[in-house]
């Protein structure tokens, strides 16, 4: 009897480190909930992947800008802006129209519209339009070479020409901006002759002459700006 009870006294105490059949049950479940789990570090002494998923994206966080905080690309801006591009073209058209006029008038001997005439008045389209001056080589009216030279100018002035790089004539490449910029200078230079020829030689002015000299003048300070800010080439993005 004293056998008995004294093995039933301890048989509760060595249930006690022993886990219980339901314990044991729990156990794996216990074990595969996510705040239970405990991340090995590798021997190594590495990161483990889930660490350098978190520092990378941080870091990409850090690096990500919102658009409107961003800094704007630089551009070399394209070229001409529309309204200049059409302002040479109706510049180039009004030089046109008064070249056309004037050699219309030389052709058929008529008088031009609104000039003076007489031996003493200083604005005289007729003796101008008639001098030996207004002969080039003694062959070619002036008004014809300003017709001439006007037609070529409303071509290079549209806005097509003003966004072509170059004309291609077989292996033959030229430049528009060149082409145009050489055009001016060379009227300009016919300009200055016939300003010193009508105010030296002739002695007396022709308005509308003195129309084309401006016209010219105009259309020559357009292209010096526009090749000075955006050049004789293809407009190209700054990177």
């Amino acid at each position: 009897m004293a056998s008995s009870k004294a093995r039933s006294r301890n048989r509760p105490a060595a249930t006690k480190g022993r886990p219980t059949a339901s314990a044991r049950a729990t156990a794996p479940g216990v074990q595969a909930t996510p705040s239970s789990t405990s991340r090995a570090k590798p021997a190594n002494g590495s990161k483990t992947p889930g660490t350098v998923r978190t520092v990378d994206a941080a870091s990409s966080a850090k690096r990500a800008v919102p658009d409107d905080l961003a800094e704007p690309e630089v551009r070399r801006p394209a070229g001409p802006p529309l309204w200049l591009q059409l302002t040479t073209l109706a510049f180039a058209l009004l030089g046109l129209a008064i070249a056309s006029y004037e050699w219309y008038a030389v052709w058929n001997g008529g008088h031009l519209a609104g000039c003076a005439t007489g031996p003493h008045s200083t604005f005289d389209c007729g003796a101008v339009l008639n001098s030996s001056q207004s002969k080039v080589f003694g062959l070619f009216d002036v008004a014809i070479l300003g017709t001439f030279f006007y037609v070529f100018a409303v071509a290079i002035m549209t806005p097509w020409a003003w966004r072509m790089e170059c004309l291609n004539f077989g292996r033959l490449h030229l430049s528009v901006g060149w082409i145009r910029l050489a055009a001016m200078v060379t009227g300009m230079g016919f300009v200055m002759y016939l300003i010193y020829a009508e105010l030296y030689q002739i002695g007396q002015v022709c308005e509308y002459c003195s129309g084309v000299h401006i016209v010219t003048f105009v259309l020559f300070c357009i292209t010096l700006v526009a090749a000075a800010i955006w050049g004789l080439g293809k407009p190209k993005t700054a990177s």
